[in-house]
């Protein structure tokens, strides 16, 4: 099988735990694009949280693509054009927000290169505002909310976003895409947003076969896009629920997982 594209989550995938891409994963990657491979960065991260990785992995030179807010925009390194997105309405923001303080969650959104939240010193804020490399602004988070908005962070502790997520979910049924990341985020987005959904559309745009796609990914939020690609991989620290529908899983992020399944999958990576 010749892969034409790769999709990568970034937080315990491709990045390790000290939030590095090693030499060795870097080098894979380069390589795979230099033999004509797209790289796309698939994340829930907001756009301008993958800015380094793309400037490090040189998407702009060979030409990759940034899927970011779990698939609710997806951007051309090079050209910088948003090639899709779908966004929340004020109105469902909103609603979000209003069931979040029913639970107790803090809740935060983006406006340009800021996260925008109410709740500025929550720990859970903190690390997405480390995570991301940007700024914190403290709003009125309902009158404050300006288009587009492409993602409704909420964030609690992870014993308790699992005891309730199900429960969260049900007054909103099949209008918004509600799950969760990390063990301590609720992610929502507009409806039918997930990441294999998008990488699907970027796919058919680029003239691709779903068969030509290899995909690694270790958290929930990657289920689908695992499930979706031609070869799904999961790294050997991923949840159960992944490793359980991958079609391979690989070595962990602390030990060049990406790097080592490349070499071992994609001819002529020798």
């Amino acid at each position: 099988m010749k892969y034409k594209l790769i999709a990568l989550d970034l937080d315990g995938t491709l990045k390790n735990t000290n939030n590095e891409i090693t030499p060795q994963t870097k080098e894979a990657l380069i390589k795979a694009q230099e033999m004509g491979i797209k790289i796309v960065l698939a994340s829930g991260r907001p756009t301008p949280g993958l800015r380094h990785e793309a400037k490090e992995l040189d998407l702009e030179k060979y030409g990759g693509y940034i899927l970011s807010f779990n698939g609710a925009r997806v951007v051309d390194v090079k050209t910088k054009d948003t090639i899709y997105e779908q966004t929340l309405t004020i109105d469902e923001a909103k609603k979000a927000y209003d069931r979040a303080k029913e639970y107790g969650l803090a809740c935060m959104t983006y406006e340009d290169d800021m996260i925008v939240t109410e709740d500025i010193n929550d720990e859970y804020v903190n690390v997405e505002s480390s995570i991301n490399d940007i700024q914190k602004k403290k709003v009125s988070f309902k009158t404050n909310l300006k288009n587009p908005i492409h993602k409704v962070l909420l964030t609690g502790k992870p014993d308790y976003v699992g005891s309730i997520i199900d429960e969260f979910k049900q007054p909103f049924g099949d209008s918004l895409s509600i799950y969760r990341s990390a063990p301590f985020f609720i992610e929502i987005m507009a409806q039918g947003i997930d990441k294999a959904a998008s990488l699907d559309r970027l796919v058919k745009i680029l003239g691709m076969k779903q068969e030509e796609v290899m995909a690694f990914g270790d958290g929930y939020n990657d289920l689908s896009m695992i499930e979706y690609a031609g070869m799904g991989i999961a790294m050997d620290n991923a949840v159960d629920g992944v490793k359980e529908r991958a079609n391979y899983i690989t070595l962990s992020n602390n030990d060049d997982g990406i790097a080592d399944a490349l070499y071992k999958m994609i001819e002529g990576m020798e």
